[in-house]
């Protein structure tokens, strides 16, 4: 039963095709389309600027598919300059090498999670509850080696003013110890799975909930409600969403000001 639902999930994915999501502000004035491509196990966002970047990669096998969604909307997977990396686990990360190689395109990855890309292979997955342990042993873990061009460490921030976005890229270790966040300028951000949508993305995807693993749960937790004191107030995922502030305040139990 596990491996059907876990096969059901992946499959129902990678059908729902890309959709415009919401709006990136440009550093220039303006703003650029999110599209949300969802492939077999993960999201894949990307920010339809002059310079298109793409938050998190997919997974191998998924290339044909991200190549179709971004051809879809007049782009494609050669004309990337940037990819940012939410965290080092084989279903964002996978393409990502590739991808830097294919394009010439930057990537940017958090600095707790370069063993992880330097040996191309998940950390050791926690699971939150029965369901993610039920899964564990059918989730891919490995992925291309890949070394990043842009590495995110504690305390710092990484301006995305060159790639034309009025944005910013900062460490949050929780899922993983290097996750990284994308914080856009008009108060919303890609959190990669910091946070959940539904059941595998798939069920009531626009519901926020625990992610299947996290390396420290609370230390997301902390990482969650930090952000809603910053005032985001639209979350994109990694599987499902995207989320609302208030839809976070009330699944997580915290504070909203």
């Amino acid at each position: 039963m596990s491996r059907l639902l876990f096969v059901f999930v992946a499959f129902a994915c990678a059908c729902a095709g890309p959709s415009v999501v919401g709006r990136a502000p440009l550093a220039s004035g303006g703003t650029a389309e999110i599209v949300q491509v969802p492939l077999r196990l993960s999201n894949v966002f990307l920010i339809r600027t002059r310079r298109p970047i793409l938050v998190d990669s997919g997974t191998i096998g998924d290339m044909q598919d991200l190549d179709d969604a971004l051809a879809a909307r007049g782009v494609s997977v050669s004309a990337t300059k940037l990819v940012v990396v939410t965290h080092g686990h084989a279903d964002h990360a996978g393409l990502a090498a590739e991808i830097q190689k294919l394009a010439h395109a930057r990537v940017i990855l958090g600095a707790g999670d370069l063993p992880l890309a330097a040996a191309g292979h998940n950390d050791d997955l926690k699971p939150t509850g029965a369901l993610g342990a039920i899964l564990k042993p059918f989730i891919t873990s490995e992925y291309p080696e890949l070394s990043p061009d842009v590495v995110v460490h504690p305390n710092e921030s990484i301006d995305l003013a060159p790639w034309g976005l009025a944005g910013k890229v900062v460490e949050m270790p929780g899922h993983t110890p290097g996750s990284i966040v994308v914080l856009l300028a008009d108060h919303s951000a890609f959190v990669g799975d910091m946070i959940a949508g539904g059941v595998g993305g798939l069920i009531f995807p626009h519901t926020p909930s625990e992610h299947l693993y996290q390396a420290d749960p609370e230390r997301n937790r902390r990482n969650i409600q930090a952000l809603i004191d910053l005032g985001v107030e639209k979350f994109y995922l990694g599987h499902g969403g995207p989320v609302t502030r208030a839809d976070v305040i009330e699944a997580f139990h915290l504070r909203g000001r």
